[in-house]
């Protein structure tokens, strides 16, 4: 009694760690069909696997698109559920959110070259 069940946002919230995430900004991989051509959309986080531990950590490990890119000519990158992983919390560790590429906080996504910015 007096306990309320977290919601998923407050779940992923705990799990985050390292990693960054936004409604607004990331997509997921929604399905490919029969001819390749794979459909992206908004997340459904009950998708994404339940990190547990002291202090468990997601990591999304996007992967580059090849059919939209930024004004810059860096890809968009997508999350594919298969891709998500769970890390404990290792000193020195860093999530690898984007692969190919690393995460820029200043651009808020994921960038092929870094000696462009």
């Amino acid at each position: 009694e007096g306990h309320r069940a977290l919601s998923n946002e407050e779940i992923l919230k705990d799990m985050l760690g390292k990693e960054v995430f936004s409604f607004d900004r990331d997509e997921c991989l929604i399905g490919v069909d029969v001819n390749g051509t794979a459909t992206y959309g908004r997340c459904e986080i009950r998708r994404f696997p339940y990190c547990e531990g002291d202090t468990p950590h997601i990591c999304f490990n996007r992967v580059n698109r090849q059919d939209k890119f930024w004004p810059d000519k860096n890809p968009y990158f997508y999350i594919d559920y298969k891709r998500i992983h769970c890390y404990p919390d290792i000193e020195g560790f860093t999530c690898s959110s984007c692969s190919p590429g690393r995460w820029c906080t200043p651009e808020g996504r994921c960038i092929l070259d870094e000696n462009m910015y």
